[in-house]
């Protein structure tokens, strides 16, 4: 193999990881759109307000008091 040819096999290794990484970010964000606006009833760009995510991760933070 030559060393162009093994160059390029790296670059399209390197851009499938990073379209892979895209597409899972975009995935994410669109099914957080559909769940938080959706289904929870409320706006869909919402999700890109701190408060939103500050809200939701207050879930797995707060102590719960089990009685």
């Amino acid at each position: 193999m030559t060393k162009e040819k093994i160059g390029l096999q790296i670059a399209t290794f390197i851009l499938k990881i990073v379209l892979v990484i895209v597409l899972i970010a975009l995935a994410f964000i669109i099914g957080a759109m559909i769940g938080y606006g959706v289904l929870g009833d409320g706006n869909p760009f919402a999700i890109f307000e701190k408060e939103t995510w500050v809200h939701i991760f207050s879930y797995f933070t707060k102590p719960t008091i089990v009685n």
